[in-house]
């Protein structure tokens, strides 16, 4: 045993005892996820402790010293501005995130209550699974926002607004190191002022994480790379690891990742000399994930259990689709393939959670994106540019694999990509004014400027100016429920709602509801349409809320209690969603 390790040692270039070290790391590891147990509550508290002395463990053991390097310099001036497009982005993000959406969406309302489990002591597994099989990690995170602010809209928004800015600066960090200081400013005040990213950033999902994620990862990577650096390939691995706690895109990540050090690899001989490093990579990438592998060699159907809802690869579902629409499953498959690409700059981007009404990209950063893939196509053996192919390639295979495309919600981790190829393509012109007219060059840094002002100003008009006016976010049952929510904010307690939603929709079926009124008593009221014969009414009033296709219902309560109020509940556009009829309890 002791010749294998010496080996593994010399070849690491660290001691035997450091070996040890990260064998002992990934058994800590295992040991955690021993510890954890699968359900919500954990067999053991030593669990967590257990798991972060495995992830130290082999980092120390696979750390090495570099010897000093010439590295550029962060001027003051630099920093100032790091910290003003951060402080931009964050107030962009969480400014108004209580009401912008206005709509608290089912799946914000279930992260929201799976969060608050941590809180009231049902849960306290932070590597287990919590709802809808997402690793509770994320819910937990969402908890201790919930330890200051409460059980309210912006304390599980304002963590995705966190997550969202600190992307700007993980990106300029990385395009820093990928290009020059001039892409890694474009790149940051791009994603800034990005629609989508900014969208994303102001509700309860995880997917937003991805973004951050992925530009620590690819940053560190070519850091690595280009240094043979040994603590920027462990950092790369804890980026990758963190991931998998999060969205179920970032699974892509280590895929991506491999074929980019493939790209890496082809650009000379010194690949072997970064074999150690890759490895130290992947170990510390394992010794965050280890738990929630295992949990899923478990529970296999849990890693695939949410893609499996919006997966084209249902058994069953493709070739009836494929029929329907007169074409063959392949056929259907390359068919969104092409829409999902159509997305980027033409079609309508999808999903229940941002129906934008727009592609992703609008106006003149649709324009500078295709003239920058045409020239990364042409330049496609080039590393940078390997990344945004497959990178492009990747999220449009996953679009061809998905039902209702091109989806937004599984698009998220390519935001940062589109900032570095648009970032990228613009400082190419510049390059290239300055290389042949060298007396345009301040011509050219203006109106490339002015450009990128015009491109920020397009992104943030449609979003704040003329999307979140529509409040067209959610789904139609999701604002009979806020409307719900706000009806009840405002009546005395204890007081009993009744719901008629027939076939469409149950006065429980989105979570908001329970997440921000815990103490409200909303009750389906099935046909005959009569009180059951236990109720006894607690407050001054007994409310029914009626959805307007329920005509029978709304027939036999009317005429039941005569002397109620009838009230059509509109939304702020003039959309009836409900009719309340209040009646008073005597």
């Amino acid at each position: 045993m002791r010749v294998p390790i010496d080996r593994f040692a010399r070849w690491l270039e660290i001691t035997p005892q450091r070996v040890w070290m990260i064998l002992l790391g990934l058994l800590f590891s295992t040991a955690a996820f021993a510890t954890t147990g699968d359900n919500a509550l954990v067999i053991s508290r030593i669990a967590a402790p257990l798991w972060l002395t495995g992830i130290a463990l082999t980092i120390i053991g696979c750390w090495k010293n570099r010897p000093p390097q010439e590295q550029k310099r962060w001027d003051r001036w630099e920093i100032a501005v790091i910290l003003a497009l951060t402080l931009a982005s964050l107030i962009l993000r969480a400014w108004g995130a209580d009401h912008m959406p206005y709509v608290l969406s089912g799946d914000e309302g279930s992260a929201g209550l799976t969060a608050w489990e941590f809180l009231d002591g049902r849960r306290d597994n932070i590597l287990g699974l919590g709802w809808f099989s997402f690793p509770s990690l994320y819910f937990w995170i969402l908890s201790l926002s919930q330890r200051v602010l409460g059980r309210t809209v912006i304390a599980i928004r304002w963590v995705s607004a966190l997550a969202g800015a600190l992307t700007i600066p993980a990106l300029y960090w990385a395009c820093r190191s990928l290009f020059n200081r001039r892409v890694a400013l474009l790149s940051a005040a791009w994603l800034m002022a990005f629609h989508h990213h900014i969208f994303f950033s102001r509700v309860a999902y995880n997917n937003i994480w991805d973004g951050l994620f992925f530009v620590i990862a690819l940053g560190a990577l070519w850091n690595a790379w280009e240094f043979n650096d040994r603590r920027s390939f462990l950092l790369a691995g804890l980026a990758l690891g963190f991931a998998q706690y999060f969205y179920t895109t970032s699974r892509l990540i280590p895929i991506l990742l491999a074929l980019w050090i493939i790209w890496l690899a082809r650009r000379g001989a010194g690949w072997k000399s970064r074999l150690p490093g890759v490895v130290c990579m992947v170990l510390a990438a394992l010794s965050v994930s280890l738990p929630l592998v295992l949990l899923y060699l478990r529970h296999p159907e849990s890693l695939f259990f949410t893609a499996s809802r919006v997966s084209m690869l249902i058994p069953g579902w493709i070739g009836p689709a494929a029929e329907a629409l007169g074409t063959t499953p392949v056929g259907l498959v390359l068919e969104q393939i092409w829409v999902t690409a159509l997305g980027l700059t033409v079609a309508e981007i999808q999903g229940v959670y941002y129906g934008s009404g727009i592609p992703i990209l609008i106006g003149a950063s649709a324009w500078i994106f295709s003239i920058g893939l045409v020239c990364c196509a042409i330049r496609f053996r080039e590393a940078r540019c390997g990344l945004i192919l497959i990178t492009i390639l990747t999220v449009l295979l996953v679009g061809g694999l998905s039902i209702q495309a091109p989806n937004g919600q599984r698009m998220l981790f390519l935001s940062p990509i589109l900032a570095i190829l648009i970032a990228s393509t613009l400082d190419g012109v510049y390059v290239f004014i300055n290389g042949r007219w060298p007396l345009l060059k301040p011509v050219a840094a203006v109106g490339i400027s002015l450009l990128m002002i015009l491109m920020m100003g397009e992104n943030l008009k449609h979003l704040f100016l003329d999307y979140f006016p529509t409040e067209n976010y959610g789904s139609l049952n999701g604002e009979v429920t806020q409307e719900i929510i706000d009806l009840l904010e405002v009546e005395p307690p204890q007081t009993s709602l009744f719901f008629t939603g027939g076939d469409r929709m149950s006065v429980h079926s989105i979570p908001s509801l329970a997440y921000l009124l815990p103490d409200a008593q909303p009750y389906d009221l099935p046909p005959p349409y009569d009180l059951p014969h236990d109720f006894s009414p607690q407050g001054p009033f007994t409310l029914f809320a009626i959805l307007p296709e329920e005509t029978e219902a709304f027939e036999k309560i009317t005429s039941s209690y005569a002397d109620g109020i009838t009230q059509p509940r509109y939304n702020r556009h003039g959309r009836l969603l409900f009719y309340l009829h209040r009646v008073e309890n005597k």
